[in-house]
């Protein structure tokens, strides 16, 4: 019995346990692995996770550009842009007449200068002009009616040629000084630069955009506009306090108001921030290609700065605008002149106070005052308005008729730097 119980007896604590080396090892394996599971589940795989989800999505709260965007008044105003080309190709282009050069009251008010001219001349064949040849006649009207059409001609499609090379580059230069903002907001997420940082490098760029076509605006009129720099200043901020009145800090209001080019200024703020941020560690040092990168898109924006202010107060020389415009009056002056004669010895031939030859030639006479009206007077128009059209292109930003849609990319610039800086929060 005593034997069959101490086999039966389980050990005690005190008896030692023989364990192997292979089933200690073996233990700390599956220890290891356990744990490694236990914290990938915790964990989960940040490659296969989405790069926006529901989860990781911060609340929405308005960020400091966008505060700075809000308020104002959004002023709209007419884009010559916008038009649809369909309807240029058909006769419905003769309704359009919103934005056309044949809208303006001066061309209308020359028009009718000449034909009060053409008048004048009619009532004076009628008085003092008797038994003249047809033959010298039409000589005489030929000539005055050819005499500088095609050198008019010729004159104004350099100039519209010109003008339209200055429209499209003034559109490129403020394109680039826009694309330079999105860019520099493009380099600061790259590098990981602060929130409050970034969002004060857009701000001064959306600022400088602002200032630029507000001071170039206000310079409407051309030369009828006498005001000084100090009132048309005033006027550009108030224009930024109406649009945008968040968007400059009073204190940075006060010193750039003390410049006349402030928006070129604000530049100059930007390389120093970038400076400081380089000599804070907060984006590569000065040595490296990323801040020499970074100072290209400064220069790149101060580049299209000056060559939108130059494009837009470089007018063409005087003598060469003046001479053309001489021209073209002059030429209309004197193909009222024909026209006039034409109309008089017209209506002799009609009332029978000419010659029996002239009288016989009566239906020349009409089919010649026909062609003497699309020759003499809507050919003569026509110049008139191309000039006008010339006139107004070559200042991209004074006239409406052909002032670059610039309010409208400063809001795309404004829409692309808010979902911009949305993305970069949340990714």
């Amino acid at each position: 019995r005593i034997q069959l119980w101490c086999r039966a007896r389980p050990p005690t604590s005190t008896e030692p346990l023989f364990i192997s080396p292979s089933t200690n090892a073996a233990a700390a394996r599956l220890d290891m692995a356990s744990s490694a599971l236990n914290a990938s589940e915790a964990q989960p795989d940040v490659e296969k996770e989405p790069l926006i989800s529901d989860k990781d999505q911060k609340p929405t709260t308005l960020s400091g550009i966008q505060k700075a965007l809000l308020g104002g008044e959004d002023h709209d105003e007419w884009d010559c842009t916008q038009y649809q080309m369909d309807n240029l190709t058909t006769w419905t282009a003769f309704l359009l007449t919103k934005g056309a050069a044949f809208d303006k009251p001066g061309t209308w008010r020359c028009m009718a200068c000449a034909i009060t001219v053409s008048i004048c001349m009619a009532i004076y064949t009628q008085i003092g002009i008797y038994g003249v040849s047809i033959s010298k006649i039409d000589l005489f009207v030929h000539r005055l009616s050819t005499f500088l059409n095609v050198f008019v001609g010729f004159l104004l499609g350099f100039f519209l040629s010109s003008s339209m090379l200055r429209w499209y580059s003034c559109t490129n230069a403020f394109l680039q000084l826009l694309d330079s903002v999105r860019s520099m907001q493009m380099q600061m997420i790259a590098l990981g630069v602060d929130r409050v940082r970034r969002e004060m490098l857009s701000r001064y760029g959306i600022l400088s955009a602002w200032l630029l076509h507000l001071s170039l605006s206000a310079q409407q009129g051309g030369a009828e506009s006498r005001e000084s720099e100090s009132a048309q200043l005033e006027k550009t901020w108030m224009w930024l306090e109406q649009a945008r009145p968040n968007l400059v800090l009073p204190e940075e209001k006060r010193r750039l108001l003390r410049h006349q080019e402030c928006y070129a200024l604000l530049w100059t703020w930007v390389a120093s921030l970038v400076g400081r941020m380089a000599q804070d560690g907060e984006i590569p040092p000065m040595a490296s290609p990323t801040y020499g990168r970074i100072l290209e898109i400064v220069e790149a924006a101060y580049g299209s700065i000056r060559d939108v202010r130059s494009l837009q107060k470089v007018r063409p020389p005087f003598v060469y605008v003046h001479t053309l415009a001489v021209l073209v009056h002059v030429n209309h002056i004197l193909n009222a002149i024909s026209f006039g004669l034409v109309v008089g010895m017209t209506t002799q031939a009609a009332m029978g106070k000419a010659e029996r030859n002239l009288r016989s030639d009566l239906p020349r006479l009409v089919s010649s005052l026909f062609m003497a009206f699309c020759m003499s007077m809507v050919a003569p128009f026509l110049y008139l308005a191309l000039l006008d059209v010339c006139v107004c292109i070559s200042q991209p930003f004074t006239y409406v008729e052909g002032k670059i849609p610039a309010l409208k990319f400063i809001r795309n610039l404004e829409e692309d730097i808010v979902n911009a800086a949305v993305m970069a929060d949340n990714t």
